[in-house]
């Protein structure tokens, strides 16, 4: 897409949001440029401690005050049950419970300080503590964390608005987005940094839009190896027109990920293909061209054989392993090969391919591009369009 077709939408419609399963809101409209989404710390039994340094209030579902306090102290633990929530001794009332400081006081989960208030409630039976933040106050914590300031304030400016897009969307479909990686990474005001910040504050309200208008998950990834990977082959909720072709990458060869060797013992590779231990006979690729990532790996050892997705394989051999051991990326850049009974794989990249490459982005604005060339680059088919309080589900 040429950055001619890159135009502003001053105003769009959003897809509704779907019936939420995760115990986030139902039935609501997709959260606009100031409304707050639900950042889900923790679900279940093991509930992170929380704290606040001055006043807070705890109010009710219908906005009625039922507590107050003077400062929470640190590792307080939030009982909720179906009856009430309690932080220590103070009885708040029965679940949901909205706890908000005074201007100037701070929350924290779990040792780490947050904008926004805390939401205690329970979903399917299960206690669980939530962010409710300002989305552009959300997103000064995810940038940090996600991309560093040294990759310049194009590329910064860049993943903030992927960043956007994906958290509004998810938080659409879903009612939530989590505070780790599975959505994206979120630190909160303790990781703040001043040119991701600003990155933020000059792309506020810009978010990528299909051809239907509908805010797009904008998909990133960490170094696609030189190409990415069209957004359906990895990703069932891409949206039509969008990503729907592989995109060239030539910048982001300076990532230390950009090329990878890793040595596999025979028993973790029978282990990933949930094969009995046994000598390893051979491993193929489908496609077994180089040029595309794998889509399905089969692997022969013994007397058996499996066949398995690729990024399944992937995960598995990756699970509970240091970064240098993981294999990054189903790129591969050598065919599969045995070496004195261990399987060597070589490959490009780190992570599903899809969408913005960090590294790529950073080479891309060091060479001059603008935020709005580098979207166009690593998302064709979307525009850049402004989110409107307006907007109707």
């Amino acid at each position: 897409m040429c950055l001619a077709q890159l135009v502003l939408l001053a105003l769009v419609a959003v897809a509704p949001a779907c019936a939420d399963t995760s115990g986030g809101r139902t039935g609501t409209a997709p959260p606009t440029v100031d409304d707050a989404i639900d950042v889900e710390f923790a679900r279940g039994s093991k509930l992170p401690g929380i704290s606040c340094s001055g006043h807070w209030r705890a109010l009710d579902a219908s906005g009625t005050e039922t507590a107050r306090g003077d400062g929470l102290p640190e590792g307080t633990v939030p009982a909720i049950t179906r009856d009430a929530v309690r932080l220590g001794d103070v009885a708040c009332g029965p679940p949901p419970v909205d706890i908000v400081p005074a201007r100037s006081a701070r929350l924290k989960i779990a040792g780490r300080g947050y904008r926004g208030t805390l939401h205690l409630d329970l979903a399917a039976g299960r206690p669980r503590v939530v962010n409710r933040v300002a989305i552009e106050d959300y997103l000064l914590g995810v940038l940090p964390g996600e991309m560093p300031e040294r990759f310049g304030l194009e590329a910064l400016k860049a993943q903030a608005v992927a960043a956007r897009s994906y958290a509004l969307a998810e938080a659409a479909a879903a009612g939530r987005v989590y505070a780790d990686t599975r959505s994206q990474a979120y630190a909160g005001r303790d990781a703040e940094s001043p040119l991701a910040s600003r990155a933020v504050r000059e792309t506020r309200g810009e978010v990528l839009l299909s051809p239907a208008h509908r805010v797009v998950k904008a998909f990133y990834c960490s170094t696609c190896g030189g190409r990415t990977a069209p957004g359906r082959s990895v990703f069932d909720d891409t949206p039509a027109g969008v990503m729907e072709l592989a995109v060239a990458c030539p910048d982001c060869r300076s990532s230390p990920n950009y090329a990878w060797l890793r040595r596999l013992s025979a028993s973790r590779v029978c282990d990933a293909a949930g094969l009995p231990d046994a000598p390893l006979l051979g491993v193929a690729l489908v496609p077994a061209t180089l040029a595309d990532r794998a889509v399905s790996v089969t692997v022969r050892a013994g007397d058996e054989s499996a066949t398995l997705p690729a990024t399944l394989f992937r995960e598995r051999l990756s699970a509970g392993h240091p970064k240098d051991e993981q294999v990054l990326s189903t790129l591969f850049s050598a065919p599969p090969r045995l070496e004195g009974g261990e399987l060597v794989l070589e490959g490009r990249g780190w992570g599903h391919g899809v969408g913005l490459c960090q590294y790529g982005a950073a080479g891309f604005a060091a060479r001059g591009a603008t935020y709005d060339a580098i979207l166009a680059r690593y998302y064709p088919g979307a525009v850049l369009g402004r989110r409107s309080a307006a907007e109707a589900p």
